[in-house]
């Protein structure tokens, strides 16, 4: 990841035809779309923007700006990044599930509840982390090689998730606990084999 930085007189010099913080922003965007990068932070004052903030500041004027940093990242090695912080998830995903499985078949529900919503929002998250890596792969014309394989993996974990959740708001913990250690941990292993095998691909 590449960082560049601005001080008060170099955004004076190279924005001077913009006038507020969004027109800066844009600005930018445009120059490293060029180069075949994409922004991922930008840090105005000392302080990160999100997506509400960009919006919220979009209007102030330049004359507000002391100094501007922004992080960017070629489309391929995000990918790559987004691949390994996946695969490296999958371990703990399939320790959470198990473990989970057991608590609910023991006697502290409250410790099962708490490890359950942990379990699911990290299911959630890779299952949202791994479709963006998809598109963000085909968008740069870099598809990911086995899709058929990978969609197989998609489906069949957002399915399980969903059979989870059910099961849970039923309060039916003997399927939840069930289909935990023996469904979701065969879609991790579906996973862990279509990762590897993009990665080795990529590297």
């Amino acid at each position: 990841m590449t960082t560049s930085y601005w001080n008060r007189d170099e955004l004076n010099k190279q924005f001077s035809h913009c006038s507020t913080v969004k027109e800066i922003i844009n600005s930018i965007e445009t120059d490293f779309s060029r180069r075949g990068e994409v922004i991922c932070e930008v840090r105005i004052n000392g302080m990160i923007l999100d997506d509400s903030d960009e919006t919220k500041f979009a209007n102030n004027p330049i004359d507000g700006v002391h100094d501007l940093a922004v992080k960017s990242e070629r489309p391929a090695d995000l990918i790559k990044g987004a691949l390994a912080s996946a695969e490296a998830l999958l371990p703990d995903l399939e320790i959470a599930a198990v473990s989970t499985a057991e608590q609910l078949r023991g006697v502290d529900s409250s410790k099962a509840r708490e490890s359950f919503v942990q379990a699911i929002e990290g299911c959630q998250w890779l299952v949202g982390t791994l479709e963006h890596v998809r598109g963000a792969a085909s968008g740069i014309g870099e598809p990911i090689e086995s899709v058929e394989r990978w969609l197989a993996a998609e489906k069949f974990i957002a399915q399980v998730v969903t059979e989870v959740s059910d099961a849970y708001k039923a309060n039916d913990s003997i399927l939840v606990a069930d289909l935990l250690e023996y469904e979701l941990t065969a879609a991790i292993g579906l996973w862990k084999e279509a990762l590897q095998r993009e990665i080795a691909r990529r590297a």
